[in-house]
């Protein structure tokens, strides 16, 4: 176990050291840096990748450019098992007007390697986008993907592909239960969310919700899990008629809440510009708060 522990500490510190080296030949500030993928969810292997996903805020000079720039930044190690991937705060920003579903999961990871005061306030505007059914319609549309793609008709299916069906459908299952941050339906409502818990980032919360409904699908997730674990996550076998009949009648009964996902459009239309006047104005304050730090 200590040798585990230092071994975590010791990445730990490579991985901080890769991300300020990033900041420095780009030109950035990070403002969060977290893990991402199966060591977020508490699955990973000893082998597995580390995901590092981060949030930047470029230099003034390039907000103010005519041209269009790149907003993102990518950068592999394969023999190291490092995988970073940034997003500039104004594509983030965009991106959370659109409630994309991974914004929210990382804001949630339990493993955070950077974190600074703007971080706070992306946060802060993060629950004035939160809306409940726009992620259970995200999930439940990556889960159908999913699942016609690697399971659906096939002889044999991956393990691996079947994990991350059973945890989207699960997140569903959670997000119906639980209303746990502001549903931004009401975006004047002074009502203050300071739990921040978005969206469900847990196999053992995933494991729990599972559970409760079904200890056939429970069983099946545990040994799914165990053989992530034990670095065989690209283990073949042979599809599960009972757990694809549980899948396809999860997919349904979501998908079937598609029309009440919906809202008008021109109630959409009204909330959409009410959050985007409280987007620009965190993105003008923090490219200020930039750019007096660099004059």
């Amino acid at each position: 176990m200590r040798e585990e522990n230092l071994k975590v500490k010791i990445m730990k510190e490579e991985i901080i050291k890769r991300l300020k080296d990033i900041e420095i030949k780009n030109d950035i500030k990070i403002i969060y840096a977290v893990e991402s993928g199966s060591r977020m969810w508490n699955f990973a292997s000893k082998n597995s990748d580390y995901d590092v996903r981060f949030l930047y805020i470029s230099s003034p000079k390039y907000y103010l450019s005519v041209e269009n720039k790149k907003d993102y930044i990518l950068i592999m190690d394969k023999e190291k098992g490092f995988d970073f991937s940034g997003w500039d705060i104004k594509k983030a920003l965009g991106l959370l007007l659109k409630r994309n579903m991974s914004l929210y999961e990382w804001i949630c990871s339990p493993i955070v390697y950077m974190k600074t005061e703007e971080m706070d306030g992306f946060t802060d505007v993060a629950q004035y986008c939160w809306d409940k059914k726009k992620l259970i319609y995200s999930y439940i549309h990556l889960a159908s993907g999913n699942y016609k793609a690697y399971v659906l008709n096939k002889p044999e299916i991956k393990l691996k592909k079947y994990l991350y069906i059973l945890r989207t459908i699960a997140a569903c299952m959670w997000l119906e239960k639980y209303f746990v941050a502001k549903d931004l339906n009401d975006v004047n409502s002074a009502e203050e969310n300071t739990s921040h818990e978005f969206c469900p980032i847990s196999i053992d919360v995933i494991s729990e919700m599972i559970k409760n409904d079904n200890g056939y699908i429970y069983n099946l997730l545990q040994k799914i899990i165990k053989t992530k674990r034990d670095g065989e996550e690209l283990t073949l076998s042979c599809p599960d008629e009972q757990a694809n009949m549980w899948v396809e009648e999860k997919i349904k009964y979501y998908k079937s809440m598609d029309n009440d996902l919906k809202i008008s459009k021109s109630k959409y239309k009204k909330m959409k510009s009410k959050i985007g006047k409280m987007l620009d104005d965190f993105f003008y304050k923090i490219i200020l708060q930039r750019l007096v730090s660099v004059s």
